[in-house]
């Protein structure tokens, strides 16, 4: 981009291109230099919209917890098939690439749990909206009344992370996912 042309939202530019290097190359290549060679603009734009690199990292981890805590189901014809659809849409390469980084990086996971929370965010944000469909579910006569549901929410959300981790770059199968969920929900 040459100097002193006008950048129109450079903060939702720069972030796009941090999604789209997670999407296409995963955790281990975000990078600053990547980031702006991915949006086209100089590294300083970078610098003057962020503090540093785990102020761009943790606005990034802003907007996917905003994005996981708006999340429902699309599909409730029962409590599996509800689980499943939530968990499917949780994670996303940009949600398992920004895991991958809170999880290695501790002084930014540390900056970023709410209420000095040991919980990892995203991880802790997606166990939440399970556990309120769980509880839903639990209205509706889906799950027993004595479930234990943030022991499910856990259980369910762990085993989803491991499905998709060792996955690799190919997503679980839907069926894949749903056994998993209809082997934990009582």
């Amino acid at each position: 981009m040459p100097t002193g042309q006008a950048l129109h939202d450079a903060r939702t530019l720069l972030l796009d291109a941090g999604r789209r290097v997670l999407s296409s190359d995963g955790a281990g290549a975000l990078t600053s230099r990547a980031v702006t060679e991915t949006s086209g603009v100089a590294k300083g734009v970078l610098h003057r919209h962020f503090a540093d690199f785990d102020d761009y990292l943790g606005a990034l981890v802003g907007e996917e917890r905003r994005r996981i805590e708006n999340i429902e189901p699309l599909v409730a014809d029962s409590a599996s098939a509800a689980v499943t659809d939530v968990l499917e849409q949780v994670f996303t390469p940009t949600m398992l690439g920004l895991a991958s980084i809170l999880i290695t990086r501790e002084r930014l996971r540390r900056r970023l749990q709410r209420d000095g929370s040991p919980e990892v965010p995203l991880f802790a944000d997606t166990t939440s909206v399970v556990a309120d469909v769980l509880a839903a579910e639990r209205e509706v006569g889906w799950i027993p009344e004595d479930a234990d549901i943030p022991a499910l929410a856990l259980t369910l959300v762990g085993s989803a992370h491991l499905l998709y981790v060792s996955a690799g770059d190919a997503r679980p199968t839907r069926d894949a996912l749903d056994r998993i969920v209809q082997s934990i929900l009582p």
